[in-house]
């Protein structure tokens, strides 16, 4: 009887440690794939329940310029469209901590961990955002990113994610054009983790909205009324993004016409970095 009671305990504490072990995941570079709402994902799993794993991949702009980055020593950078949080961030159960020193802190419920995918579930209505709904709570699926990073900053730095934070008033002319160079880092960083990842299928170049058009003989600049909404959306106002637009046509204009002998992602980072030289030069 001792006997059992002990083999009982044993299956009873060691149930207990499964139960409230934290579900983690590794540190890493984690590209989201599939994002629903909360409706979405009710009805998606109503379908097929594999529609709603972590693995399970959508297709929208969003996605490809969306991320959660866990780095060396507690640090964090999340990018989701327009929200950009960078920190520390922690394990707290069956959650991730996530803290902000200027926006503020969220925590985000684990849903389901898989080898190199996590589903994270969270309300993100707190942040300012144009494009990201705010009245439920949204499900993410990331997988990880195991692109070798060869040059810096990456993608994945806050550093040229900078012009995600959503202006609150109409900026002066040296504030929309530092905006307008953040993105232009950011757009050069991306095709540089393109071309590095050797998958380019995996990837939507029209991720990034941009008033550049990205062909593979090179890059022009798109007439305004033909610029993507949700570029001019950057900016606090339209007069803002003009402004951005014009700067944009001056470094197009004024910049040196180099030719190279590459063509496709490599020759679009060559011609995105000619216009960040050239647009670094003017006033």
């Amino acid at each position: 009887m001792k006997l059992l009671l002990l083999i009982i305990s044993a299956i009873f504490l060691s149930s207990c440690a499964f139960f409230g072990k934290n579900k983690e995941f590794p540190i890493g570079n984690y590209q989201v794939i599939c994002g629903y709402t909360n409706d979405g994902y009710l009805e998606a799993k109503a379908k097929d329940p594999l529609n709603i794993e972590p693995d399970a991949y959508c297709d929208h702009p969003l996605h490809y310029r969306s991320f959660l980055s866990l780095q060396d020593k507690g640090q964090f950078v999340l990018a989701i469209g327009d929200i950009l949080l960078y920190g520390k961030y922690r394990f707290e159960g069956n959650k991730i901590e996530l803290v902000d020193d200027k926006k503020g802190t969220i925590s985000l419920d684990i849903i389901q961990v898989k080898k190199n995918f996590v589903q994270l579930k969270g309300d993100f209505s707190q942040f300012n955002s144009a494009h990201l709904p705010n009245t439920e709570r949204l499900f993410l699926n990331f997988e990880l990113d195991k692109t070798p990073l060869r040059e810096q900053p990456s993608k994945f730095d806050s550093v040229v994610n900078l012009w995600r934070n959503i202006p609150t008033s109409a900026e002066n002319d040296q504030e929309v054009k530092a905006r307008a160079l953040n993105f232009l880092d950011y757009s050069i960083a991306y095709f540089q983790h393109i071309s590095n990842s050797g998958v380019h299928s995996d990837y939507k170049i029209d991720g990034i909205e941009s008033p550049i058009t990205y062909a593979q003989n090179g890059i022009v600049l798109k007439q305004w009324e033909d610029v993507p909404v949700s570029w001019k959306e950057l900016f606090y106002n339209e007069e803002n993004a003009l402004v951005a637009y014009k700067y944009l046509m001056d470094g197009f204009k004024y910049g040196e016409k180099e030719k190279y002998s590459v063509s496709g992602l490599l020759l679009i980072t060559f011609y995105l970095k000619n216009l960040r030289n050239s647009l670094s030069t003017l006033k």
